[in-house]
């Protein structure tokens, strides 16, 4: 992987955690998700421009595979 090929993950990596809070997610969803995002750029080229797209992607999918939960936590 490229230098800024790894910078791009972090920054997406950042930007999704900012987004599971921001929305009050489970953090599983995060945490599952990322290995996901791994293995996809692991196997494919993707334009800058589409990582956030695959970043939400990955997240919908973890918290779909995790089974019949709620994707939001309770509001404090």
């Amino acid at each position: 992987m490229k230098d800024e090929s790894a910078s791009m993950k972090e920054i997406l990596e950042d930007w999704l955690v900012e987004v599971t809070e921001e929305y009050k997610l489970i953090a599983n969803s995060l945490f599952h998700a990322i290995p996901y995002v791994d293995r996809f750029l692991s196997r494919n080229l993707i334009e800058k421009k589409k990582l956030q797209f695959l970043g939400v992607s990955c997240i919908l999918i973890a918290t779909k595979k995790r089974g019949p939960t709620v994707v939001w936590s309770k509001a404090s």
